[in-house]
């Protein structure tokens, strides 16, 4: 779940949909912590092109390796299992409504542009704190990669962005696309993401497309 938590952090922060579409694959490095306050790391790696993207995050800890596929063109999500050459399709219009839940008046966030900028990629960057009852979010997002924002937030949507309480709405609007981000809880990071690779190259519409040796699974089957 907090691979997809993070995953959608970084495709909700966008408005508007996709007039130049991103195409090359973006690589992130990332933090979270587990139940007992232990750090855990992975990596996510994301391909896209044009309409989909293909998403695939190492392992950490218990939580195995996932891959999952997204076909705006089909309107559809596949959830892939190489381990038993299996996949779970989910259907975009079966997905939760793409209408965040209204934040109660403690959950809302205070959101502080602070004018600072540095670079990251190369990219140059502003930083936004996002604060709220007992926690602090440092990010730093970046207006030069516009395409590659509207081209995520389109495909993937914000299906997983309501879970990441009221204030996606708000940083939306400013058009950034993050290359950084850090949540604080009493000063000590609980979960971090920094890109660490964004490259515009051609690729592979195979990648996009299920093995065809591959069986669907059904509701209620473990695939194990």
């Amino acid at each position: 779940m907090k691979h997809l938590l993070i995953i959608a952090l970084f495709s909700v922060m966008t408005f508007g949909l996709a007039q130049a579409q991103f195409e090359g694959v973006v690589e992130t490095r990332n933090l979270t912590t587990d139940a007992t306050g232990a750090v855990q790391q992975f990596t996510i790696t994301m391909w896209i092109k044009n309409d989909r993207i293909r998403v695939q995050v190492s392992s950490t800890g218990d939580i195995p390796a996932s891959l999952m596929i997204y076909r705006l063109d089909r309107k559809v999500t596949w959830m892939i299992n190489d381990d038993d050459h299996s996949y779970f399709e989910i259907l975009r219009d079966t997905q939760s409504p793409n209408h965040p839940e209204q934040p109660t008046p403690s959950s809302k966030a205070g959101i502080q542009q602070t004018g600072r900028k540095k670079k990251i990629l190369g990219y140059v960057c502003e930083q936004i704190l996002i604060k709220r009852a007992d926690q602090v979010t440092e990010l730093w997002g970046t207006k030069k990669l516009s395409d590659l924002a509207k081209t995520t937030s389109l495909v993937l949507g914000e299906t997983e962005g309501g879970a990441l309480g009221g204030w996606p709405e708000e940083i939306r609007k400013l058009d950034l696309y993050p290359l950084s981000a850090s949540t604080r809880i009493d000063g000590k990071v609980i979960e971090a993401q920094e890109t660490t690779n964004v490259s515009r190259t051609s690729v592979r519409s195979d990648l996009f497309e299920l093995p065809s040796s591959y069986r669907k699974q059904e509701v209620g089957e473990s695939g194990q």
